[in-house]
């Protein structure tokens, strides 16, 4: 078992993020103690209540918030009842026991794991210390729930603590992007998926997971490469198998319709301006470019975090050609696509079709073709930097 301890000035901040899984419906509410309620009897306001009055008797301490969670490895095959029995007995042992506290189960990751809120005002206005609480009280408190309970001991186990701690951060991630973006593809999904260091699988050859048509989810770096612990489809509260995306492919397509054109003026106002502020430009509007999962400048896509959508070039009205030309010639150092530096193509010369005004895509403004074909000095288009005549010297023929 391992617990992680952490205090705050807000009991509100801390409810609100517990409660939040459960109206998402990847945590459940399990205890409640010190409320004289049953779970199912309580709302909000009577849970922020119970602990701002007693809050409200000391107005000196700053520290008001307990936010604990307790984390088992995947192989612990943990009942409610018992994940229940833990807790009681862990908030006795760290002298929190006549405390109001509550006690949520989430399962936004592999492995079973509790969190517990809980205030530091007692009922007469006292205050109970937190000094040291993780290492001289938390850590006896563990290692004798674990002699107790049979559990399997986490003393020594750093490098496990540490994988266990990004699984987690790994699968609420996963669950927000696949839950709240509009993609209609694998691919697309895996565009958005880079910009917050991830990738979606098939799994290994023969695998269950690729022959039942689950995915893995996992961390790469910055070159692209798998790392750290791998987490499946199937172990996450939503289950987005593929076979699950491919329900939502087709519900956004029609969804992407909606925010196309919104999309497409900001790339366009991101590409008018000199190179060496594209990225910059980009980041503003929350804007992002990425190649496939091989750094192919051919394939793009364009990210629109704001709008939580992604577009191929070609459904904002642009041209693949010469937004990749464009990229090439601003992103030397690889800042904007990362995963292309050693592969990014010359410029291309592209004399683009005209399009009807009445067309229902967001055509091609005809004033950045100068700028995407690198012509910065076409009159006009001053860009970020101002452009400046010579005067002429009076005097000389």
């Amino acid at each position: 078992m391992v617990a992680r301890i952490n205090t705050g000035k807000s009991i509100q901040k801390a409810l609100n993020y517990n409660e939040a899984k459960v109206a998402n419906g990847i945590g459940e509410l399990l205890l409640a103690s010190g409320f004289g309620a049953d779970v199912t009897n309580l709302r909000f306001a009577q849970k922020l209540y119970r602990f701002e009055q007693l809050n409200d008797r000391n107005n000196h301490v700053k520290t008001l918030a307990l936010h604990i969670s307790l984390n088992f490895p995947p192989e612990e095959d943990l009942s409610s009842d018992m994940l229940q029995q833990i807790a009681i007995d862990y908030m006795d042992r760290i002298g929190f026991g006549r405390q109001p506290y509550l006690v949520y189960r989430h399962f936004d990751a592999d492995h079973p794991h509790i969190h517990i809120v809980t205030n530091t005002i007692r009922a007469d206005g006292t205050a109970i210390s937190l000094h040291n609480i993780g290492k001289e009280i938390s850590e006896p408190a563990r290692e004798a729930i674990e002699r107790e309970y049979g559990l399997i001991p986490a003393r020594g186990r750093q490098r496990y603590l540490d994988q266990l701690e990004g699984t987690h951060d790994l699968a609420a991630k996963v669950q927000e992007v696949t839950s709240s973006y509009q993609f209609t593809s694998l691919e697309e999904l895996n565009a958005i998926l880079a910009d917050f260091g991830m990738t979606a699988g098939a799994g290994a050859p023969r695998s269950a997971s690729r022959t039942n048509r689950g995915l893995v989810y996992s961390r790469i770096d910055e070159s692209g490469n798998k790392t750290g612990v791998p987490i499946k489809a199937s172990d996450l509260a939503t289950r987005p198998t593929l076979k699950w995306l491919e329900k939502r492919f087709e519900m956004n397509k029609v969804r992407k319709l909606a925010v196309r054109n919104r999309s497409a003026e900001k790339l366009t106002k991101a590409l008018t301006g000199h190179p060496a502020f594209l990225s910059q430009r980009l980041k503003n509007r929350h804007l992002s470019i990425q190649t496939d999962h091989n750094g192919n400048l051919s394939t793009l896509y364009v990210v629109d975090h704001a709008n939580k959508s992604v577009f191929t070039p070609e459904e904002l009205g642009f041209s693949t050609e010469i937004l990749a030309s464009r990229l090439s010639v601003a992103t030397p150092d690889t800042r904007i696509l990362p995963h292309a530096a050693k592969k990014a193509t010359s410029r291309v010369k592209y004399s683009p079709g005209r399009r009807s005004r009445t067309s229902s895509e967001t055509a091609l403004p005809r004033q950045i073709l100068p700028i995407l074909l690198g012509k910065a000095d076409a009159p006009g288009l001053a860009g970020d930097y101002p452009i400046k005549k010579k005067k002429k010297r009076r005097g000389l023929s």
